[in-house]
């Protein structure tokens, strides 16, 4: 099994049935503190909704037992946009 890192959810379409996801890596400019981070896409997901949805609910389930547990706090919850 191969194993895939993102530092974030780009872009997400639904086309019909299925969802097409972009994932991106964040490239740093080595010593430069001034400029922001650009984001490349790495890797692109296409699934069915039905799995998506699937997926969404896990997702939810482990950010709602994080907040339970204090892990991250409602703010956190939801980063700002770059």
């Amino acid at each position: 099994m191969n194993s895939l890192f993102a530092d974030r959810l780009t872009n997400l379409q639904i086309a019909g049935n299925t969802v097409r996801m972009e994932f991106s890596v964040l490239d740093l400019v080595p010593g430069n503190n001034l400029e922001a981070p650009k984001t490349n896409v790495s890797h692109v997901l296409v699934m069915p909704l039905e799995g998506f949805v699937q997926a969404f609910n896990g997702q939810e389930s482990v950010v709602k037992k994080m907040l339970a547990d204090g892990v991250l706090t409602s703010n956190a919850a939801t980063p700002p946009a770059p």
